[in-house]
């Protein structure tokens, strides 16, 4: 099944009513049908009926909403959609420096773009007034490529960031890379941490992106795709931290969090 929405870059709740006649997994997706860029990329096991919510604070003039079966033969009725809801916007109280709000607008764009972007063996650099994006096929070092999807200059702030590694993230995955560097350079030392600490920048970046009111199934995707790719005991606990913050967001997010 699939529908369109025409929300004009204007961000919105999309809740599903899914009644499933029979256990059933489904995979919903939801992108942009010319650009391909994708926001949200869920997988989920359904009985009975089921209200799902997708948060989408970042979207573009048009979107695709999909959803797939595999399980049981086409034409095989096992689930109907009972409802589809448009809700505002979901905010949540997050203190955010003029600079903050500079960096976030200028990710957002690159990230919206990054399919459309041109990259280059040798990069080619895209910058606001402040802040610069080195984007590359792939980061190189030592005539090696390096595991990471993006890496930040300490001294020079230049992001660099590998479009190979980057061009299957979500919008909301690719958001919380970008914080992550933007969090060793200006955020961390915020909280007294040293610009290299990894675990402060990780749940920087989740804190922003999550009171922004990006879906937390696809911040914590993108915390294990990039951990995926180099398993170390570091990465093992990182991984701890960040569920245990997120779980924790969620179970205060109903008092927290209004809609716009």
């Amino acid at each position: 099944m699939r529908f369109d929405l025409l929300p004009y870059q204007k961000p919105f709740n999309l809740l599903l009513t899914i009644k499933a006649l029979r256990p059933v997994r489904l995979i919903v997706s939801i992108f942009n049908p010319i650009s391909g860029a994708q926001f949200i990329y869920r997988k989920v096991s359904l009985k009975g009926l089921n209200r799902l919510r997708f948060k989408l604070p970042i979207v573009s003039d048009r979107l695709r909403v999909e959803i797939v079966c595999k399980d049981l033969p086409l034409g095989d009725a096992h689930y109907v959609i009972e409802g589809i809801q448009i809700k505002r916007d979901t905010k949540c109280p997050v203190e955010l420096s003029a600079r903050d709000k500079r960096f976030i607008k200028f990710a957002k764009w690159f990230a919206l773009n990054l399919k459309s972007l041109n990259a280059g063996e040798k990069g080619t650099i895209y910058q606001s007034e402040e802040f610069t994006i080195l984007l590359q096929d792939k980061i190189m070092e030592q005539e090696e490529e390096v595991s990471t999807p993006a890496r930040i200059g300490k001294q020079t702030g230049i992001i660099q960031a590998s479009k190979s590694k980057l061009i299957n993230y979500s919008i909301p995955m690719l958001m919380v890379v970008l914080l992550h560097e933007y969090a060793h350079r200006y955020k961390n030392s915020e909280y007294g941490r040293k610009a290299n600490n990894e675990l402060s920048a990780d749940l920087i970046a989740t804190n922003i992106a999550l009171n922004l009111g990006f879906d937390s199934v696809e911040v914590l995707r993108c915390f294990k795709v990039v951990f995926g790719g180099k398993i170390t005991a570091l990465n093992k606990r990182r991984w701890r931290a960040v569920n245990q913050f997120v779980e924790r967001f969620k179970q205060h997010e109903k008092t927290r969090c209004s809609t716009r």
